[in-house]
């Protein structure tokens, strides 16, 4: 059940672009986190869009938002969902998500970042009920965590 909260950098994606690199980083998390290819697993599945206002992008110390494009990711996850290679391949496919959904437009440097949050067992709360990764794993239909449900 990938939650990505993610931050752009001002002017750097449009509505096309964010809608692409939604869809990549929908993907990209559901295969990292191994939830099926249906609907109902799917659903649950949320990318959270801010962008930071003009100005308030700085590189070295100096207004950057010209030249970069950047797509910074806060992830939260249940603790026991990923494993490193399923972190590395999300960082591998994130970084190809983001070039892919700019489409080499105005020449900014694409750069991301993705600090993966796990929640520990019995911190994730939602729709009223605090959810324990055996019941998680059974909602998003984590194929490799069926053991669990």
């Amino acid at each position: 059940m990938p939650l990505l909260r993610v931050t752009l950098t001002p002017g750097a994606f449009d509505d096309a672009q964010k809608a692409r690199l939604a869809t990549a980083l929908t993907e990209a998390a559901c295969r990292a986190e191994s939830v099926p290819d249906d609907p109902g697993s799917r659903m649950r599945a949320l990318v959270l869009f801010e962008e930071l206002a003009p100005g308030s992008f700085h590189s070295a110390g100096q207004q950057a938002d010209a030249l970069v494009a950047g797509v910074f990711i806060d992830w939260q996850v249940s603790t026991g969902v990923l494993d490193g290679a399923r972190k590395a391949r999300f960082a591998r496919e994130l970084q190809d998500a983001a070039v892919e959904a700019r489409d080499g437009e105005d020449g900014r440097m694409v750069i991301t970042s993705c600090v993966i949050h796990e929640v520990p067992e019995g911190q994730w709360a939602q729709n009223g009920a605090i959810r324990r990764l055996p019941e998680i794993a059974t909602l998003a239909g984590f194929e490799h965590l069926t053991t669990l449900g």
